[in-house]
């Protein structure tokens, strides 16, 4: 019986060694792909967690973001790369305009991580060669009008075109301000409007040191000299501290 049960027991273990080696032979012939090769460096770290469109939504400004934007560890460029809260902001937004030109060129196309590594290189080499998403006007004078007022409303639209279009812009240069749209689909919806904006790409939930706030914010004083006077034109009465930062002066319009 023992030698029985000893047989028995050998011929079980064989049965299973030979079945795991063609398992293993099975599986080491399955074809695979460049990507199942390739090892991260490691860039992922400085990508937050992508927002859920049902929650992607300005409170204040009452628009949603209908694109989806790749926010960035403000903290973690700035520390890693030594860079300030403006270029890492350019990186930020720099990326993301790219990236949307990337996946319109072929909608079907999922990107990989290892595309969305190289973008992050290619984009940090242009913003280090000061090749930015948004470059402040050195006028003495800006006016920041906001744009997400007058969304879905024809009648704010017209005003804000016949504004845009009177006497009080001669004093200085007019820069588009949006919480929520993208600068592809400003420039999609509003091709007449101002070409210099500060959209969704550049706001972020860090300040200017670099520390997570509650909120999406950009701070002006980051990106315009301290001599040049800033003012924020709004429809309504409404005063966006929270998401602008920095010394201006509010005026309706």
């Amino acid at each position: 019986m023992r030698n029985f049960i000893s047989l028995f027991l050998l011929l079980v273990t064989s049965v299973s060694l030979i079945s795991s080696c063609a398992n293993l032979n099975n599986s080491n012939m399955q074809s695979r792909t460049v990507e199942d090769y390739y090892v991260t460096t490691g860039v992922e770290k400085y990508f937050l967690t992508d927002i859920p469109s049902w929650a992607n939504f300005d409170q204040k400004a009452s628009c949603y973001r209908t694109t989806t934007i790749r926010y960035f560890d403000i903290e973690a460029l700035m520390k890693s790369y030594g860079l300030s809260y403006n270029q890492s902001l350019q990186v930020q937004s720099t990326f993301n305009e790219e990236f949307t030109q990337f996946k319109k060129s072929d909608k079907k196309h999922l990107t990989t991580l290892k595309e969305e590594e190289l973008l992050f290189y290619k984009v940090s080499e242009k913003v280090s060669s000061k090749i930015i998403f948004f470059d402040p006007p050195t006028y003495k004078r800006v006016n920041l009008i906001w744009l997400d007022e007058v969304l879905g409303d024809p009648k704010k639209e017209n005003k804000l075109k016949n504004f845009l279009n009177s006497s009080s812009m001669d004093l200085g240069v007019p820069v588009l301000v949006s919480f929520c749209l993208t600068r592809d689909e400003v420039e999609t919806q509003f091709p007449d409007f101002s070409p210099k904006m500060i959209t969704a790409e550049l706001f972020s939930v860090y300040d200017s040191k670099g520390i997570r706030t509650p909120g999406f914010k950009i701070d002006l004083g980051q990106f315009f000299k301290p001599d040049q006077k800033l003012y924020f034109y709004s429809q309504k009465d409404v005063v966006p501290t929270d998401e602008v930062k920095g010394t201006y002066k509010l005026l309706n319009y």
